[in-house]
């Protein structure tokens, strides 16, 4: 069967199955028009090799193709995808002979996808048919569209795809020719939707610090960057990060900088670096709606439903940009909710995937989500203390895990309600780790907001995850907060305690003065309430105690001589609040935490002194915990002032004491027998210290403890030393050392003393 057309000029003629088209005028066929639609480059864009690499490698590769090859550039808003894109497009159009053909395919914002027709007619349009001569329905406008773009390669460019429907009645039908969609989504959804056809997907990453640096100056105009003094450039050094990698930021705090009425460069800086927020800054006086972070960002948030857009908004709350998956689930209220508000800001690119089990937010992204959060104030104090609450819980079941020493802080009152946030002690510390800068950040917002009572509870709650991963600038940091968030509430209180007496004629503390010494153990059992303690759990005098305490206990661990002293005078603030709160058990360990100064310090007789006072101050108190730390310490500064009998008597005591605890403390256990056998290496009694610390080094491993373990392993290197086998003590001295340098521990300084190394290579 034939079907012929013949005769002189006729418009063009579309049979079902198979398209033939011809455009004549005269007789003579006339080829489609090659447009170039695209939208101008930006005149210079830096950075972005990668993707242009990788848009690079899928042109090369079209004549292997049999089918036109589509790239997915994909990224959050304001990254700069369009504008890398069409820079590419025009570097490459050369090796496109059919021409370029753009479509904006969400003109109208909000996500809201353009009419897939609309945009074929355009190109047809472009192509060189009058709209009055394309057919009238869908799909043979697809196929009209299809023909023309047969004869010659040519690039399609889809910026700003919604959805992937859009995308396969704009597939050209050339085989080596190249579609390049933008999308703020994923789009994953197009594999299925493409025969043929293997979409490659190119994520865009934020700028680097000096390309945000570059751009930014570039923007303003290099006339008014080069009158930037040194003091300019160190400023700007300082505010570019704030930039989040995005383009779109630099580009519009570069054009308000170039504004003459904005003082130049450094003044707009200087400005900038006082503002609480970048969002007021990065937007152009002269028309707010069109440039604007925020125009940037409102789209993607007003596609969002409103639960999933009550989590975005909650997220931009928490303390930094990241945080974990069960985070936005306890957002959404729910692990099922929360999966689905975290797929959908995932495809969104609203969030990332920095790590498994991890969501991360771009900078600028974080804080537009916060200023949305703070237009409803009760809404954000609601979401803010549901944040807090849930960090707080998290660090308490870690801390009640770790150790069973007696707490102050209330959560701690009811143990039941800690038991089933983890299922162990290093799961706990395990899914802490990541989130320790947040944890830090929350103590300087609460603080920030006068939440002083939480700020010394999150302290004691994150004793037992820095202690155990020894992360101690952030351990003082936090430690450091609390003591003055402790120093404000005594001083509330003495204000409020001295209105009481004016009016009632009574001391500001007589309630006190009667206090009776009946404390329950608390310290050695576990994290039960201080039930009949001389002061109560919330007393303002006390929680000042126990944060010195806490940042005493910080610096100490952490080492050195200024730290060490600095630790003795934050024990010695601690002892005399807590007498002046009438709690024993404080004023205990105050004065064992100034013994252990002492030992440390080479005064152990001193040291042994306040070890003795701190039996007496438990008085008839039920604490085997503290009993046992004490006995532990009494060895310590006996061996240190040389009673070598007496100290290893007193270890071998503590160890017992540790094992016998109604929960034992094998990290204790393991401690008393490090220094059993450094005692007996002292004595020059080597023989004995190897098998203690076999067992020792055992029990620390197992309790995720890795500065005690190489303590112990350094003391064992020394115990081998002592047999005269050198390669099993360099061994040990090795391990210790690696351990020690991953810590940033100054003990790293003994190891490579013992190994022969100089400096810190």
């Amino acid at each position: 069967m034939a079907n012929n057309i013949s005769g002189g000029t006729f418009r063009d003629v579309i049979q079902a199955g198979h398209v033939t088209v011809r455009q004549c005028v005269s007789g003579e066929v006339r080829a489609p028009r090659v447009p170039f639609m695209a939208p101008a480059a930006p005149g210079r864009l830096v950075d972005r090799l990668p993707v242009r690499a990788a848009l690079d490698r899928v042109a090369d590769a079209r004549p292997l193709r049999a089918a036109a090859e589509v790239a997915v550039v994909t990224g959050p808003p304001g990254i700069g995808k369009s504008g890398a894109v069409l820079h590419w497009s025009a570097r490459r159009r050369g090796g496109f002979p059919g021409g370029v053909l753009y479509a904006d395919m969400s003109p109208r914002g909000a996500l809201e996808p353009a009419d897939t027709r609309s945009v074929l007619e355009s190109f047809v349009a472009a192509l060189g048919t009058p709209r009055a001569e394309m057919p009238a329905d869908p799909a043979p406008l697809a196929a009209y569209y299809r023909h023309l773009t047969a004869h010659e390669p040519c690039l399609v460019l889809l910026d700003d795809v919604v959805t992937a429907g859009q995308v396969p009645p704009l597939l050209p039908g050339h085989p080596q020719s190249m579609v390049v969609i933008t999308s703020r989504l994923l789009l994953n959804g197009l594999r299925p939707v493409l025969p043929g056809s293997e979409p490659v997907y190119v994520r865009l990453a934020g700028l680097d610090d000096e390309s945000c640096r570059e751009l930014f100056l570039d923007t303003a105009g290099r006339e008014v960057s080069a009158e930037l003094t040194d003091r300019g450039q160190e400023l700007l050094r300082t505010v570019i990060p704030a930039f989040a990698g995005l383009p779109a930021a630099a580009r519009l705090a570069g054009a308000r900088a170039a504004d003459p009425l904005e003082g130049g460069v450094e003044e707009f800086v200087r400005r900038l670096l006082a503002l609480p927020t970048f969002q007021e800054a990065l937007t152009v006086p002269d028309d707010p709606h069109t440039y604007s972070l925020r125009s940037v960002f409102e789209d993607s948030y007003a596609a969002l439903e409103p639960a999933t857009a009550a989590v975005f908004r909650g997220l931009g709350l928490n303390p930094t940009p990241e945080f974990a998956d069960a985070l936005v689930d306890e957002l959404a209220g729910g692990p099922e909710a929360g999966a689905r508000a975290r797929r959908t800001l995932l495809n969104g690119n609203l969030l990332e995937r920095p790590a498994p089990g991890r969501c991360r937010m771009n900078g600028l992204l974080h804080e537009y989500a916060a200023a949305l959060a703070r237009t409803d104030a009760a809404e954000a104090a609601a979401v803010a203390a549901r944040i807090t609450d849930w960090y707080l819980r998290r660090a308490a079941a870690a801390e009640h895990l770790v150790s069973g020493r007696w707490r102050r802080a209330a959560i701690f009152r009811e143990p039941a309600a800690l038991d089933g946030v983890f299922g162990s002690e290093t799961e706990a510390l395990d899914a802490l780790e990541p989130d320790r800068e947040n944890a830090a950040a929350l103590t300087a917002l609460e603080f920030t907001r006068g939440h002083d009572h939480t700020v010394c509870d999150l302290a004691e709650s994150l004793r037992g995850f820095f202690f155990r991963r020894k992360h101690h600038t952030l351990w003082v940091e936090v430690a450091e907060r609390a003591v003055r968030a402790g120093e404000r509430m005594v001083a509330g209180e003495a204000g409020e305690a001295g209105e009481a007496g004016e009016a009632d004629g009574e001391s500001p503390h007589a309630s006190h003065a009667t206090h009776v010494a009946d404390l329950a153990d608390g310290e050695g059992t576990g994290p039960g309430p201080a039930t009949g303690d001389p002061a109560a759990p919330d007393d303002a005098r006390l929680v000042l105690a126990r944060c010195h305490y806490e940042l005493a206990f910080a610096l100490f661990d952490h080492g050195g001589t200024e730290s060490v002293a600095r630790a003795g005078h934050h024990y010695g603030l601690a002892l005399r609040q807590a007498r002046a709160a009438g709690h024993a058990r404080t004023e205990s360990s105050a004065l064992e935490g100034l013994g252990q100064v002492a030992v440390e310090q080479g005064r152990p007789g001193d040291a042994l002194d306040c070890f003795r006072q701190a039996l007496r101050a438990l008085g008839e108190l039920a604490h085997p915990r503290g009993r046992a730390l004490l006995q532990y310490h009494m060895g310590r500064a006996a061996s240190a002032a040389r009673l070598h009998e007496e100290a290893a008597e007193a270890l071998l005591g503590a160890r017992r004491l540790f094992a016998e605890l109604p929960v034992p403390d094998r990290y204790n256990e393991a401690r008393a027998l490090t220094r059993y056998a450094q005692a007996r290496l002292a004595a020059d009694r080597a023989d004995e210290a190897v098998v203690p610390l076999d067992e020792a080094i055992t029990l620390l491993r197992e309790r995720g403890a890795p500065k005690e373990e190489a303590d112990a392993r350094l003391t064992r290197g020394d115990a081998w030393a002592a047999h005269g086998d050198e390669a099993r003590a360099r061994e040990d001295w090795r391990a210790a050392l690696d351990t020690y340098r991953v810590l940033g521990s100054v003990a790293a300084a003994g190891a490579r003393e013992r190994l022969g190394e100089v400096g810190g290579a």
